[in-house]
């Protein structure tokens, strides 16, 4: 696939796609989309407070399932001829950053007070630059013999469409209440979520700097990573949405007299 590429300083890395991870990251992207658009249903109390629970689910199925499973897998799935690595500590905060910054946008999206369509833009602004932040994280996290170089102006692109793409989403959760519609919105978000991902990956080029690199202590490689990764959140989202279909069926339940 790379013959001829020499990993010599300067030189231009290229890559491929392995098609079939991209599939499985927008198909994970679409799981956590949904999962997360069910959760995020009666996400304030009668009272305006916030439902904990379902604030807490509807954020890790969204950044954690919908935005960074995929951004995980996307990566995964592009192939180079130099070996990389993902530092630990680095993937670790991707994660939690994105889904802090999807509760936050959810906490304001939702609130009662206040005109909604601008409660719901400031929380999609707050949720795609969590987007942006932790797809930027996550490539920070890379280990390998070379250096990204990046174009800013794609650079901005994808920033531009993280947080339309999140303002819809926000709307999208506030306002799509039954199953199919949901399901339907989520094809969508998966299609966003990838644009914005893969758009953002066109931004960098990798450059080499060396014949090889040290590994780290703290890192996480693996030709396999991707599926795992696949599994890992899949059964994460599964566990979740059984969950919440448990916890809707209670809750509709009428109390007996």
């Amino acid at each position: 696939m790379f013959n001829g590429f020499s990993a010599v300083p300067g030189a231009i890395v290229p890559y491929a796609y392995d098609w079939l991870l991209v599939g499985l990251s927008y198909l994970i992207s679409v799981a956590g989309a949904y999962v997360g658009l069910r959760w995020s249903r009666r996400i304030r109390n009668k009272n305006g407070s916030v439902d904990t629970d379902r604030l807490i689910c509807s954020s890790v199925a969204l950044g954690g399932g919908a935005v960074w499973s995929m951004h995980f897998i996307g990566m995964a799935a592009y192939r180079t001829p130099v070996r990389m690595e993902f530092d630990l500590f680095m993937t670790v905060v991707s994660l939690l950053v994105v889904i802090v910054f999807a509760a936050a946008g959810l906490a304001v999206a939702s609130r009662v007070t206040g005109n909604r369509l601008h409660n719901i833009a400031k929380g999609g602004v707050l949720a795609g630059l969590g987007v942006s932040v932790m797809h930027y994280t996550g490539m920070a996290a890379v280990h390998t013999n070379s250096t990204f170089e990046w174009d800013i102006s794609i650079m901005a692109l994808s920033t531009a469409i993280a947080v339309v793409v999140s303002v819809v989403a926000l709307w999208l959760a506030t306002t799509v209440k039954t199953r199919g519609k949901q399901f339907g919105a989520a094809l969508i978000m998966g299609v966003a979520v990838c644009g914005m991902h893969y758009t953002g990956m066109t931004a960098g080029t990798m450059i080499c700097t060396g014949p090889s690199y040290s590994p780290r202590l703290f890192a996480i490689e693996g030709a396999n990573i991707g599926y795992a990764v696949f599994a890992l959140a899949g059964t994460i989202l599964m566990i979740i949405l059984l969950i919440e279909a448990t916890h809707s069926t209670g809750s509709t339940r009428a109390p007996a007299h």
